[in-house]
């Protein structure tokens, strides 16, 4: 199936309905939907963007007791990242807490965050008396969370 074009000929008021018609009225949408060749894009972004991508990296094994901050390799340009969020896991794996949350739903003081990106590395950070900065998280063989990127491809 792929995008049919379907001329302004067809959709005049004076023209039959042929099965041509029919078939594109009905794959058309599929076509939209699925991306496919020469089909519109749905979703309009910013002219300079072509598409916006995620990438997913575990952060491996940081024993965040003893360590205030982890590099991980982010393998990107740096130009184009646009958005860095880190889901840290408990020692225990019955807890994922985002980096930048506080320790409850209505605490607003972060616990950790995405210090800097370079143009190899996310450097993430605990914060010294935190929530991250305790034995619940301090197993030095277990990875820790993950990193998610969102990037521009041009």
């Amino acid at each position: 199936m792929a995008w049919i074009t379907i001329p302004d000929s067809d959709v005049d008021p004076e023209s039959p309905i042929t099965t041509s018609l029919m078939q594109a009225l009905r794959d058309n949408p599929v076509a939209i939907a699925g991306a496919l060749s020469g089909a519109p894009d749905v979703i309009q972004l910013d002219a300079v963007l072509d598409k916006i991508r995620f990438k997913t990296i575990a952060i491996g094994n940081w024993d965040m007791d003893a360590t205030t901050f982890v590099s991980v390799a982010h393998g990107l340009t740096l130009a184009n990242i646009r958005s860095i969020f880190a889901l840290i896991r408990d020692d225990a794996d019955s807890l994922g807490t985002n980096l930048g949350r506080g320790v409850s739903v209505t605490d607003t003081t972060p616990q950790g965050y995405v210090s800097a990106a370079n143009s190899t590395d996310v450097i993430l950070a605990r914060l010294t008396g935190g929530l991250f900065d305790a034995t619940t998280y301090n197993d030095p063989a277990f990875n820790r969370g993950w990193v998610t990127i969102i990037y521009a491809v041009p």
